[in-house]
């Protein structure tokens, strides 16, 4: 066997052990059933009526769920959780408290005024849980008046009024409460896709129209106390499901949380690659970005027997402006430029700044096609009249030279020096020419 798989089998023998060694030294304190035979079984006392008390049951369930939410807000952490607690530990106060008979009656009103008010604040508290969904901050001018009101009148009212009005209207305010969490939840399930919510929603509601119904119908039932007590089964059982959601949303919500953090973590990524492949001066593409895709565009020159063409533009008498003006008006040309530059390609070819005031671009076209290009950068510089707002006392030109990549080729280093040559020619003829 593996190592798990005995460690499973010696987990097994101590619960097994921790079973039957009660039951041998029990056996052997009455001499064993075979020595004694069955008379040692007549000494085990009879079993005795245990009265289930279905109120004492779902308090007993509501403590229980309010301690799984406690684990997952250890877990968790998030203040919504917090109140779902609040709720269910208040339910459960409420159902305990009724869940035992009083001599007195002026001391059973009260206690039903306190249970009532324990569950009305516990649909409250519930409700305060989606208004805090996800991790919102809430005003608690108003819930404070609210639970004043209700604790004034579920404390005083069982010394001034008949006993069935303080149950209908606790039924009444309580359905109220868990109708409007209801349906807080509900939209909270059609916003954001949580089933957890819709379960919730669904349960509260269903929870407010059974409370709602089986008080009434009790107080015109002579079996009240037989409704009632059928009443907190239906309860318990919702609200297993209602705990159920609970738990489902939280998952859910961290789930989402989870999924959030991928796609920033996502985007800090791509805009990580962004930066490491753009120059930040002129938000054209740098020179690594350009040994990334030198490779993979030669092939696919190669492959498909596409056109392809370098074009090197350098920008004339840019130390004289540079010097003149200073770097940062210098910096303001270079951005100029460069964005003049992209403007004039196409979104398939790539504009890159080789360094200083020269710039490469990649053109998916022939050698004719980019010598027409090259022309139309000129013209469009020279339609220009200001270069980011700056008056020149010297007219900026470019010099651009062109070179078509050859199918044979194995790099681009060869095109690129022959339209750096020729960018040089055009820059001499254009002195000559007196630009």
């Amino acid at each position: 066997m593996s190592p798990r798989e005995w460690r499973h089998a010696g987990w097994l023998l101590i619960v097994l052990g921790l079973l039957v060694l009660p039951c041998a030294v029990a056996a052997a304190q009455h001499g064993g059933v075979a020595a004694g035979g069955l008379d040692s079984l007549q000494n085990i006392p009879t079993a005795t009526a245990v009265t289930i008390r279905p109120r004492l049951f779902a308090a007993y369930g509501a403590l229980l769920a309010a301690a799984m939410l406690g684990v997952l807000y250890l877990y968790r952490g998030r203040s919504f959780i917090v109140y779902w607690i609040g709720g269910w530990l208040l339910l459960s106060a409420s159902l305990a408290i009724v869940s035992r008979d009083y001599a007195d009656p002026t001391l059973q009103s009260v206690f039903a005024g306190v249970s009532l008010l324990f569950a009305v604040w516990s649909a409250g508290v519930i409700t305060l849980g989606v208004l805090a969904f996800p991790d919102r901050a809430l005003r608690w001018t108003w819930p404070v008046r609210v639970s004043e009101v209700t604790a004034v009148w579920f404390l005083a009212a069982p010394f001034v009024v008949p006993m069935s009005v303080i149950v209908l209207s606790g039924a009444i305010v309580t359905a109220g409460v868990l109708g409007w969490s209801s349906i807080r939840y509900l939209t909270l399930a059609q916003r954001a896709r949580y089933a957890g919510a819709f379960i919730v929603g669904l349960g509260l509601g269903l929870i407010g129209v059974v409370n709602i119904v089986g008080v009434s119908a009790a107080m015109l039932s002579a079996t009240a106390a037989d409704a009632l007590n059928r009443l907190a089964v239906v309860n318990v059982i919702t609200s297993m499901f209602v705990a159920l959601g609970m738990h489902l949303l939280v998952f859910e919500d961290m789930t989402q949380e989870l999924r959030r953090t991928n796609l920033d973590l996502e985007a800090a990524h791509e805009e990580v690659k962004r930066l490491a492949i753009t120059d930040p001066l002129t938000g054209c593409h740098n020179r690594r970005f350009f040994e990334e895709i030198e490779r993979r565009e030669l092939q696919r020159h190669r492959r498909y027997g596409g056109p392809l063409a370098v074009v090197f533009v350098d920008i004339d008498r840019f130390k004289e402006l540079n010097d003149a003006l200073g770097h940062d008006r210098g910096d303001d040309v270079l951005r100029a430029i460069g964005a003049l530059l992209r403007r004039q390609v196409r979104e398939s070819d790539y504009v890159i700044r080789w360094g200083g005031d020269e710039f490469l671009l990649l053109l998916a076209c022939g050698e004719h096609e980019a010598r027409a290009k090259a022309v139309d950068l000129k013209e469009a510089l020279e339609r220009t009249q200001e270069i980011a707002g700056l008056n020149l006392p010297a007219k900026v030109a470019l010099s651009i030279g062109v070179a078509a990549v050859p199918n044979d080729a194995d790099g681009l280093s060869d095109a690129i020096r022959n339209a750096d040559a020729r960018m040089y020619r055009d820059k001499l003829a254009d002195r000559r020419a007196g630009l």
